[in-house]
């Protein structure tokens, strides 16, 4: 609250139009939030209702929507395996209806549910309800045709992720909830991954190269896509972020051969893109996966010539400078407003 007060005291000599367009980029930046603004013109009308600038919400008040969280939390997760067990132990029992109704009905019912929670203080529960339908939807969609006699194929499934991954992304545009971009995102893979198979006719046993270059490039296009959603939430880039940056060197550290030196290249710019994007996620895992690739260059090449003992003694020490590096460049660039 003290940041927004000082943003506009600090500006008394700008006309209207400029305080307007700074508090905009601000907004934007995600520096001030509209909470703060919306807070900072109730306490400007009404000072004398309002708790002094600077006041912090009570422990008891942070506490409470932390507990709260907790049992959103822990509901989805006995929500989820109540109804795992319940159509395991009745599968046979409750027949077509009623695996449908467990399935797609629950699905369906969660879904709407969710949009319909837009309350703010109903935000955790609808992104429980969402992630409870994401669950739900696959499992229905193969009840439907297993009992319709359609064959669960990568067709059939490249199909399926597609529609799903249209329905979540509709609730993302209608609710704006950021569980909804991510669960659209993993439905898009989902179906690319299912369409990789279905056109090449080929399956990740017989073709992994295809696949480790496959997930690449999807890892990039993830990385685009948090950078398109950067002045958002934290937590939209950073999820894509991490995946992208997962599915790339993870992909990428499994090729081998001459491969290994263009790696080296792929972890730098990892570490380039930390500092650009300003996303420790990506940061941490450019350094892992150093480690990693030094780990394995080590293993192949250095084993033989100066044995075991040796070799772990230079990777401790090549560890040690690495995470002092990772460190120094979050201080010094990641963590910088």
């Amino acid at each position: 609250m003290v940041e927004g007060s000082s943003l506009l005291a600090g500006y008394n000599n700008m006309d209207k139009q400029q305080v307007l367009d700074l508090v905009s980029r601000q907004l934007d930046a995600g520096i001030v939030s509209k909470e703060e603004i919306l807070w900072l013109v109730g306490e400007r009308m009404v000072p004398a209702a309002r708790t002094p600038v600077g006041t912090s919400l009570a422990p008891q008040e942070v506490s409470g929507r932390n507990l709260t969280h907790t049992f959103y939390t822990i509901g989805t997760i006995i929500a989820i395996v109540g109804v795992g067990i319940l159509v395991v132990q009745n599968w046979n029992d409750i027949g077509f209806a009623g695996r449908i109704l467990v399935t797609l009905g629950l699905a369906l019912v969660t879904y709407v549910a969710a949009l319909t929670a837009r309350r703010p203080e109903q935000s955790r529960l609808a992104d429980v309800l969402f992630v409870i339908s994401a669950c739900l939807a696959p499992i229905g969609i193969f009840v439907l045709l297993d009992e319709g006699g359609v064959t669960f194929s990568s067709g059939a499934q490249a199909l399926s992720g597609l529609i799903l991954a249209v329905i979540f992304g509709t609730a993302y545009f209608t609710s704006r909830r950021n569980v909804t971009i991510m669960l659209t995102a993993i439905f898009a893979s989902w179906a690319y991954y299912a369409g990789i198979v279905k056109v090449f006719d080929i399956t990740p046993y017989d073709a992994a190269d295809t696949f480790k270059w496959a997930t690449m490039l999807l890892g990039i296009a993830y990385v685009l896509i948090g950078y398109g959603y950067r002045l958002q939430r934290d937590a939209v880039p950073n999820f894509f972020y991490g995946f992208g940056t997962l599915e790339i060197l993870g992909a990428g550290i499994s090729f081998g051969g001459t491969f290994d030196i263009f790696y080296i290249a792929l972890i730098f710019a990892a570490f380039y893109g930390s500092v650009y994007l300003k996303s420790r996620m990506m940061l941490g895992l450019g350094a892992i996966f150093l480690i990693a690739h030094i780990i394995k260059l080590t293993s192949k090449y250095f084993v033989d010539s100066i044995g075991w003992p040796v070799a772990l003694i230079a990777i401790g020490f090549v560890i040690i400078g690495i995470g002092y590096f990772t460190v120094y460049l979050n201080k010094k660039f990641v963590s910088v407003a």
